[in-house]
């Protein structure tokens, strides 16, 4: 499957999305969602740690309830906004 992705995350989406990190007692701050394209109720996801600002990237599964580590982000690795 492929793993291009698309802007479109309704709030709704968004709500879920970060309910499932909080449940998985992740805090910090969210910076980006995007909808993983071909993969149903998968997501990437930006987030910022809350105490020195370095940025990971996640993949979220609303239907799985599972949230994946991909990669951190710097100089190299940044999001495309």
């Amino acid at each position: 499957m492929s793993e291009t992705v698309a802007n479109e995350v309704t709030q709704r989406e968004m709500i879920r999305i970060i309910g499932l990190f909080r449940k998985n007692g992740f805090k910090g701050e969210y910076v980006g969602f995007q909808h993983v394209v071909d993969e149903g109720a998968s997501y990437f996801v930006v987030m910022s740690d809350e105490n020195n600002g370095t940025q990971g990237l996640f993949k979220a599964d609303l239907l799985a309830g599972t949230i994946e580590f991909q990669y951190m982000l710097d100089e190299n690795h940044e999001v495309a906004k």
